[in-house]
């Protein structure tokens, strides 16, 4: 039986969130789990979680439907951060209707959302706030922000802009290059798997050997970690029959002239770094070839460009929508396009403060794209380097390669044991088919 949703508060059509919102069924929640030095404190927690909202508010809003588009809507119920050892459905009643939730136990925190309400960056801009005011109630330090958005600053309109609800201007002699879905090899141990146990096996390396390591061969680390892969793949199937790509979302606020908005604002660069004709030049050479390209795709015009056209029709769906019921029986490309052969987020790191060391751990946990894909995610902390590779079967061969690449190259690592988890899914629009 269904609850009696509120009847929140409309504000503006949530245009980045239409790769999501429309999708034929819900989708698992993304995750982000920390572990604390120090046993975690319920109650600081839930004053870090009301400073962050007071400076953030749009963080408590959630989402609604009318006459088939979707709107984010002020949700005034409170948010509240909850004792639980994992993660809640967003987005229902069991979170308030809020599409961000904060649970705790033991050691843990874990930061949770809807990517339909916002992405990676917009989670870790929440997460990161709610730490700061945490770490300063409980060492009793006005500690120095870097950067993380605190009570001690003022919201701005920049911060909730939506980045597809205009067209960008672009150079007036630029041509756009040519564009054709890339042929890529498909790892023959990954099979659709609809049973959401998600594998994780991974490994830590040193931050300063690494950085020498990808300076050395004048690269980047996203290239560098991709070349080590596929060289892991290779080794493994060494009767290849096809390119090895490499999927790498990235943030494009920077181009776009955004770079405060908490939405969606993303892009994915596509690489071949195997089975092309730069294969004959030596690693450093094909590096510095690779990342070249990469800095190639990110031209701010072309980017633009792609916006311009994807915002165009994000924007006449929802503005066109009116049933919809009918909107999410459409097909949707989303959920079968191909991440082949395997998708590389390179997250970064958190902002350097001086309590970071009282966070040991940071994991990001996500289901594969299609239950099909081999996704790895990067973070940089506290001096190391953990990447992760989840998948939906078991790829030991590949983890065993990829140990052995990286021992041929010199690198120090050490090896994580593989664990498994399984996300809930969304909750949001239960009450809307």
């Amino acid at each position: 039986m269904k609850s009696a949703r509120p009847n929140f508060e409309k504000k503006e059509l949530a245009i980045s969130s239409s790769p999501y919102v429309y999708l034929p069924v819900d989708i698992p929640v993304y995750t982000v789990e920390i572990t604390h030095r120090d046993p975690v404190d319920g109650g600081l927690l839930q004053r870090a979680l009301d400073r962050t909202i007071q400076r953030m508010p749009y963080f408590s809003d959630t989402l609604s439907v009318e006459h088939g588009a979707v709107y984010y809507a002020k949700n005034p119920l409170p948010m509240e951060a909850v004792q639980l050892a994992g993660i809640r459905r967003v987005g229902g009643i069991e979170t308030n209707y809020h599409m961000v939730d904060v649970t705790w136990d033991g050691h843990k925190t874990w930061f949770s959302m809807y990517h339909g309400f916002c992405d990676g960056q917009g989670i870790y801009l929440f997460m990161e706030s709610v730490l700061y005011h945490y770490y300063c109630m409980k060492d009793g330090v006005e500690y120095d922000p870097c950067g993380i958005r605190s009570d001690s600053s003022q919201m701005t309109e920049a911060e909730f802009f939506e980045p597809f609800s205009k067209q960008y201007e672009v150079s007036p002699d630029f041509s756009m290059p040519p564009r054709e879905d890339p042929v890529a090899y498909h790892l023959p141990e990954l099979v659709r798997n609809n049973s959401g146990k998600v594998l994780e096996y991974g490994f830590r390396l040193p931050s300063e050997e690494f950085m020498r390591f990808v300076k050395a061969n004048g690269s980047s680390p996203s290239i560098m970690l991709s070349m080590l892969v596929d060289e892991a793949i290779r080794r493994q199937h060494p009767d290849i029959n096809a390119p090895v790509l490499a999927n790498i979302p990235i943030s494009i606020r920077r181009q776009l002239g955004c770079e405060e908005t908490f939405k969606n604002c993303s892009s994915r660069i596509q690489m071949h770094i195997s089975g092309t004709p730069m294969d004959a030049l030596p690693f450093d050479q094909r590096a510095v070839q690779l990342r070249s390209m990469l800095k190639q795709q990110m031209n701010p015009d072309i980017l633009r460009t792609i916006n311009n056209a994807i915002g165009q029709m994000y924007r006449a769906r929802m503005e066109q929508a009116t049933d919809f019921r009918e909107e999410v029986s459409k097909p949707a490309r989303f959920t079968t396009q191909s991440h082949d052969t395997f998708y590389l987020d390179y997250i970064g790191s958190m902002h350097k403060t001086a309590y970071a060391d009282q966070m040991t751990d940071i994991r990001f946990l996500c289901q594969p794209a299609a239950g099909n894909t081999l996704h790895l995610n990067v973070i940089e902390h506290c001096g190391e380097f953990r990447v992760d590779f989840l998948a939906m079967y078991e790829i030991p061969g590949i983890i065993e390669s990829l140990e052995q690449v990286l021992r041929d190259h010199g690198l120090t690592f050490k090896s994580i044991p593989m664990q498994h988890f399984t996300l809930p899914m969304a909750a949001w629009r239960e009450e809307f088919i």
